[in-house]
């Protein structure tokens, strides 16, 4: 049997993984670009969101879906097993065919993800310094693949010293304030110099008026 799938299984496969992971859609899309483009619209030029080199030269968007497989592969046998066996919408073929697929891939696919990381650091140097105080972290995996930048990148891999209530409340404090969306997580000195900027703004039109 063909150890490849064909496109609708892989779009199967992809569609089933993408909801167990953070990313909050099947289309690539980056948070930190989002903020970025909101803050300009306030009159407000700063680079929050940063395009990287990804392995194997693939963009951004495609490295994204090779993280949907590569959650495929890990959590098959405890978590999606059970669903392909069970959906009456895949045929006795599909189904063999896609346990086929993960025995001959898993062990391949599950063995890269700590080389993702490191192919990610070599090829990005800014990203090349940041610890991970988790063995099991994928901080720098995912950051990369949207766009985050190191100061965001650096606090998030940082679990023992990250403020949960603080990051809340900044985020609250950005859409009942400002009107603007924050939608992942800001590093305590890029809040302070955004929020910052926009008091001057606020100020600034103030005065205008």
């Amino acid at each position: 049997m063909n150890k490849d799938l064909d496109k609708k299984l892989q779009l199967y496969i992809g569609k089933m993984a993408i909801w167990e992971l953070p990313f909050g859609n099947s289309e690539w899309d980056s948070s930190a670009k989002k903020l970025e483009d909101a803050l300009r619209e306030h009159g407000i030029g700063m680079k929050l969101y940063y395009e990287y080199k990804m392995p194997g030269g693939l963009s951004q968007s495609d490295f994204m879906n090779r993280l949907c497989l590569l959650e495929f592969f890990i959590k098959f046998y405890p978590r999606y097993a059970i669903k392909v066996l069970s959906d009456k919408k895949l045929t006795k073929t599909d189904k063999a065919k896609i346990f086929q697929y993960v025995w001959h891939n898993r062990r391949k696919f599950i063995k890269t993800a700590k080389q993702y990381e490191a192919e990610i650091r070599r090829l990005n140097p800014e990203l090349a310094s940041i610890k991970t105080n988790h063995p099991n972290s994928y901080s720098i995996i995912y950051g990369a693949t949207f766009g985050f930048a190191p100061d965001e990148i650096a606090y998030f891999a940082d679990v023992s010293n990250r403020d949960f209530k603080w990051e809340s409340r900044i985020i609250d404090l950005f859409k009942k304030k400002y009107g603007i969306e924050v939608t992942y997580v800001l590093a305590p000195k890029t809040a302070e110099k955004v929020i910052n900027l926009l008091e001057q703004n606020i100020q600034i039109n103030s005065k205008d008026r």
